[in-house]
């Protein structure tokens, strides 16, 4: 668990990250998978400018193997940004 104020920021950046990410395959396998790719959108950038931020700053505060929740973090983040960027500009709804 981690002891700086930015390390638990990005713990509970990860919970929302999990229950996003709950909450979007939900979505697709109660055959409604274009809303869940409208919420995605809709969500992930805050959350994933939030993770990339809070991670990158827990990595610079936290010490030790205490590092993994923050690094892990910012990988999903950037995760999420890229799928964000993927369903923004490379997905076709069909037109």
């Amino acid at each position: 668990m981690p002891k700086t104020f930015w390390g638990i920021l990005s713990g509970i950046i990860l919970g929302v990250f999990i229950i996003q990410l709950f909450i979007f395959v939900t979505s697709i396998l109660s055959n409604n998978p274009l809303g869940a790719i409208v919420t995605f959108i809709q969500i992930a950038p805050s959350t994933a400018l939030l993770g990339i931020s809070f991670g990158v700053k827990g990595l610079n505060k936290e010490r030790g193997k205490k590092k993994v929740i923050p690094i892990s973090t910012s990988i999903i983040s950037v995760v999420y940004a890229g799928f964000t960027f993927f369903f923004l500009f490379g997905w076709s709804f069909g037109g």
